[in-house]
This record gives C-alpha cells, sequence and structure tokens, in this order.
C-alpha cells in the first residue's frame, strides 16, 4: 500500500457488500442513530484490488473528533502472520493510509483508530514477537498540528474482540454437529428431549420481543457483572434491520428465545449476511439451567446461518487462550465446544494525528479501564 490513492465514494450502492458487517452501511447508519457519523472511501491501492472504507466519527469533547475504521482496512497485507517483519509491514501500510485519510477527515480529527481484520499468533515465542511489533515504532506520519511527528501504537483497550471462533459453514450439517465436542452434542439433545422450545423471531417481530431479551440480558449483566447497553439500543438494531431488508446488502437480524413450558430460559441476537452470520449478544436465566437451552439456542442458529447462505458463522469474542483463571474461562469453553477455528487478531491500533490531545485522551481511557476493569469489579466482590 505504498503507492494508493483514496477519494470520498460517491455512488456507494453500486459497490459490493463489505465482507464484514462491522465495515457495512447497515452497520454505519445503526451507529448514526447512537450519535456518530460516517463517511465512506473508495481506496485504490497498487497491486491490489480496490476496497471500499467506511470511518465512522464522534466527536469527543474537549479533545475533537475521533476516526474509527473497524474491521478495516479489509486487505491482505501478507498471508504470513507468525513472522516479526509483517507488523512492520502492516503498520507501514495504516500509516500510508491514515497520511491520505488525514486530508479528507473534518479538520479536528485527534485521532485514526484502526480494529483491522488481520490475523496474529499467539502462545510461540515468535508469535510473541509479532504482538511486540505491534507496539514498536512504526514510520512516522505527520501531524496536523505540526510538532512531534506521530507513531501508530497498540490502543489502550481493544473495541472489538481480537479472539473469536469462526465456524466454516461451507460444509454439509452432519459434518458440522461431528465437529461439536461430544459433550456438545449431548447437550443439544438433552435441551431437545427435555422440552426447550427454539423460536425465532426476524423483521418487525424482532424488535416486538426486545423486551423478553431485555429482561434476560439484565438478570445476565447483574449475575456475570458486565454492561449492557439501554434496551431502546437493540431495539433501534432490529427495527433498522426491518426497515432495510431489502437493501443489497442483505442484512439479516433475528432474536431467538428458548422456551421452557413458555417460560423464556435464554436468549441471543444473532445477524446474518451472505458473508458470515454473527452471534452478537446472548442472555440467559438463572432458572433451569440444567435444560442447557444455551446449546440448542446456537444449534439453531447455526442451521439457519447456513440455510440463509451465509459461508461462516461467528461466535463473536473469547479470551485469548484456555485459562481457567480468567474470568471469562467459561465462554471460552462453551463457544470453541462447537468446533470451528480459533482466530486471533491484531486488536485496535492507533494512529495519533494530534499528538497532545492523544496523550489526554489516552490517560483518560485508562483512568476508565482502571475503574470498570479493576476498581468496579473489586467493589462489586466485596458487595457479595
Amino acid at each position: 500500500m505504498n503507492t494508493l490513492t483514496i477519494k470520498e465514494c460517491t455512488d456507494i450502492a453500486a459497490k459490493p457488500p463489505a465482507q464484514h458487517f462491522l465495515q457495512s452501511r447497515f452497520w454505519a447508519e445503526f451507529k448514526k442513530q447512537q450519535g456518530w457519523t460516517y463517511r465512506q472511501y473508495e481506496v485504490h491501492a497498487a497491486g491490489t484490488r480496490s476496497f471500499l472504507l467506511t470511518v465512522l466519527l464522534r466527536q469527543l469533547k474537549p479533545f475533537g473528533y475521533l476516526a474509527y475504521i473497524p474491521m478495516g482496512p479489509d486487505i491482505l497485507i501478507t498471508s504470513d502472520s507468525s513472522l516479526p517483519e509483517t507488523a512492520e509491514k502492516r503498520g507501514t501500510s495504516l500509516a500510508n493510509l491514515a497520511e491520505k485519510l488525514v486530508p479528507l477527515l473534518p479538520p479536528y480529527v485527534f485521532l485514526i483508530r484502526f480494529d483491522p481484520p488481520w490475523e496474529c499468533a499467539i502462545k510461540s515465542g515468535k508469535a510473541r514477537k509479532v504482538q511486540e511489533a505491534y507496539s514498536q515504532n512504526f514510520p512516522l506520519i505527520p501531524c496536523t498540528d505540526g510538532k512531534t511527528p506521530c507513531r501508530l501504537r497498540k490502543a489502550v483497550s481493544d473495541i472489538q474482540p481480537p479472539d473469536t471462533v469462526q465456524l466454516d459453514l461451507q460444509q454439509p450439517l452432519d459434518a458440522l454437529l461431528n465437529a461439536c465436542k461430544p459433550k456438545w452434542r449431548y447437550n443439544i439433545r438433552l435441551a431437545e428431549k427435555k422440552g426447550v422450545q427454539v423460536r425465532c423471531f426476524s423483521g418487525s417481530q424482532a424488535e416486538e420481543v426486545i423486551p423478553v431479551f431485555y429482561q434476560l440480558y439484565r438478570e445476565t449483566a447483574v449475575r456475570d457483572g458486565i454492561a449492557i447497553h439501554t434496551e431502546n439500543y437493540y431495539r433501534s438494531l432490529c427495527r433498522l434491520a426491518a426497515a432495510r431488508a431489502s437493501d443489497s446488502e442483505h442484512i439479516l437480524i433475528s432474536v431467538y428465545i428458548a422456551y421452557f413450558e413458555e417460560k423464556p430460559l435464554a436468549a441471543i441476537i444473532t445477524l446474518f449476511s451472505p458473508a458470515e452470520a454473527v452471534y452478537l449478544y446472548g442472555a440467559s436465566s438463572n432458572e433451569h439451567r440444567n435444560l442447557m437451552p444455551a446449546y440448542l439456542l446456537q444449534w439453531q442458529a447455526i442451521q439457519d446461518a447456513q440455510k440463509y447462505g451465509s459461508r461462516s458463522y461467528d461466535f463473536y469474542g473469547i479470551p485469548p487462550t484456555d485459562d481457567p483463571a480468567h474470568p471469562m474461562h467459561g465462554l471460552y469453553r462453551f463457544k470453541t465446544g462447537f468446533g470451528g477455528a480459533i482466530i486471533h487478531r491484531v486488536g485496535t491500533l492507533d494512529i495519533p494525528v494530534r499528538g497532545c490531545r492523544y496523550c489526554l485522551y489516552s490517560f483518560a481511557e485508562r483512568l476508565r479501564a482502571f475503574w470498570f476493569k479493576t476498581l468496579k469489579k473489586k467493589l462489586r466482590v466485596r458487595k457479595t
């Protein structure tokens, strides 16, 4: 990407759909409802295909504008993520892209933040060097404040989950079931045998059942100590998907609810597109957990994703390793039990545009992370 050109895209509808939902027009419109704005650019890079780049923008007073590029750029810099020099090549490409973007963005952008879809191996000594390389100094890019040039660096916290599990849906259904661990297949059949029923709500029906989902989600948030959005956030997501049902991106949002004797036990929200299906949100009751409703929910969504024509099913977020000490270890075991490939991505990367403002914002982010990840959890443990 040493030689590239970027221009604002004027004929967005004529462009092919994004490979990841976070780069889709649907998601950009949804984020617009949540206080963001967005711009879309057509990027031409020498020796590679052209691609559409969605940039989300949000004003964060008093710092300026944050430009966020989730799951972009959608371009393969190199296929060998195990080499330390891969990080340098990728970093150089982001620096070049950011330098070209700055003049096209609002004048008070202080940070360009990337969440690229690039994979990065972990665990081995060689792989650790790869991860470390993303925190090292990359080629300088000029800052608009005319002071110290800026470098690519790792963000304080990852925005999107860098680690996930993906199922290849381009295989027979029997093969998908056989790829599950034996206990997972047993739990799926157990839920069916005990009378758990899964119902799917799409289109306008999806928004109608959000109160049921949200009641379970609040119960989950209290139990697991996680933060959730307001109910209207999930309503808006379903409403927008229903309104854009005939859009060329063919994105569908479905709410699945598992019932036992007409009592809702668990629910998930899943996004479907031709490229992928993504398990976005999950919730469960504290009651009848022995009936294993969560297993049957996922299996039904996987089957529906294959029928929809999605090429993969993304469980969207796991801890980086199978570490029993990790607070979300149960989530790791649950999602990996369905088979699929474990994917590790590089995570969130920052290119400061206005150095001083970025330093102040990073300090504020560290304080926020300390509050939510450390202090608040300790206070919660004391209360219990």
